[in-house]
């Protein structure tokens, strides 16, 4: 494995609570909240095989592991671009996340070692297979979270659309940390040839708070071929919010079947998601 540091700071945008101070700058983000009613660093780059080799985690970090949706451009034909995905402690990810998934792969693919994707799943889903993923979503105590960016999403120009959704989801992440007693955070986004560079452009002043306390954070890139199970829940989750956000283009206020399993069958506070709409700059 290798690691790389930088020193590379941008003031723009700290986090994404509306009209924060970050230096003299000031961004204000209005943010459509769909999942119950409407409302308002460093890189470790790793390679490795299977995930449960490489992957260290103490018992007191907490894990995040994000997969993203949509294209980063907003090219033609993908109107939508997002990251976001699941967290749980480092105790709790085999008891929560990755047992039980290895559970829905073998009675999917006939496996818990077949890697399974949620763009092929309806595909392949056996009667009761879409239940079983549900009844994963809806018993399983993790976190789960989105953030998303449209076509329709009114960007500053002094923001790129990659460094808001960092901001973004940077504060989805900060907001469980200050729910839980972890010691540490370890972020682990699905490896992208197309978007790698630009997610460790932007994450690279990646900082985590408990009030006022700094909370130790590193960020990896793991390739989909480790197979690990967490980055297909992540999968799961993306592929729920890019279906939503792509659902409220034509009938905001409904929600789709996979969206309502992912995020409206648990307790609230185990759920976020967030679609942007306007980021301003506040004189």
């Amino acid at each position: 494995m290798s690691r790389f540091t930088s020193s590379y700071s941008d003031p723009d945008l700290h986090s994404c609570r509306s009209s924060e101070q970050v230096g003299r700058t000031y961004f204000a983000i209005r943010i459509q909240c769909g999942c119950y009613n409407a409302s308002r660093s460093n890189f470790e780059v790793y390679s490795g095989v299977t995930s449960q080799e490489h992957l260290m985690l103490q018992d007191r970090c907490l894990a995040v592991f994000v997969d993203d949706t949509g294209h980063e451009a907003l090219v033609k034909g993908h109107p939508v671009y997002g990251l976001g995905g699941c967290a749980v402690m480092g105790c709790d990810l085999d008891r929560v996340v990755r047992q039980p998934w290895k559970g829905i792969r073998k009675r999917v693919t006939g496996s818990p070692e077949t890697p399974l994707h949620a763009n092929k799943f309806p595909r392949i889903a056996k009667p009761g297979d879409i239940e079983a993923v549900g009844e994963f979503f809806r018993v399983q105590p993790f976190w789960r979270f989105g953030a998303i960016i449209t076509q329709e999403t009114k960007l500053s120009d002094e923001l790129s659309l990659m460094r808001t959704i960092k901001g973004v989801l940077q504060q989805r992440i900060n907001e469980v940390v200050q729910k839980i007693l972890c010691k540490e955070v370890k972020v682990i986004f699905e490896s992208s040839d197309r978007a790698d560079k630009l997610i460790q452009e932007a994450f690279q002043d990646f900082e985590l708070y408990r009030g006022s306390k700094y909370i130790p954070s590193e960020c990896y890139f793991m390739p989909k071929s480790a197979a690990e199970p967490a980055l297909e829940v992540a999968d799961f989750v993306m592929h729920a919010v890019g279906r939503q956000a792509r659902n409220n283009f034509k009938r905001r206020g409904s929600f789709v079947p996979d969206f309502c399993a992912v995020f409206h069958a648990v307790d609230r506070k185990l759920t976020s998601f967030m679609e942007v709409a306007t980021v301003t700059k506040n004189d």
